[in-house]
């Protein structure tokens, strides 16, 4: 007996549904832990919530002007070595190119610092897809 007859002949179709359903079953307790995943740190962590940015109202170009950039304690170094890094490539600057640089010379997160940056205001966009350093 060989085929569709030796499968009927020996339950197959049966065993190949439950082995669909238990593949199944699985992969969908698999998305639903790696979604609560977050939350489950994020209460370890204390606070109850995932950590969000606040969102900062758009401001206009004088506005952005009038304001001096604050500089949080914890980049001032940082802000050092990139203003270093800054003057050398020239502005406007990329982004890119920044975080590149910065990987070469072995600054300690790159992505991280920069972007602390650029909430305290110290790398602004020029509206043209280029970044200018206003910590001076």
């Amino acid at each position: 007996m060989y085929g569709l007859e030796a499968i009927s002949h020996n339950n197959g179709w049966a065993i190949s549904v439950v082995g669909i359903l238990i593949v199944f079953t699985g992969l969908v307790t698999l998305s639903m832990v790696i979604r609560i995943f977050p939350k489950i740190i994020a209460l370890i962590e204390g606070n109850g919530k995932p950590k969000t940015q606040p969102t900062e109202p758009h401001k206009t170009k004088s506005q952005q002007k009038k304001s001096e950039p604050s500089i949080d304690s914890s980049i001032k170094e940082a802000v050092r070595q990139y203003q270093f890094l800054i003057s050398w490539m020239g502005e406007p600057f990329s982004l890119p190119r920044l975080v590149e640089l910065a990987q070469k010379r072995g600054l300690d997160r790159p992505h991280a610092t920069i972007s602390k940056m650029i909430h305290a205001s110290v790398i602004q966009p020029d509206g043209k897809g280029y970044f200018l350093w206003h910590a001076r």
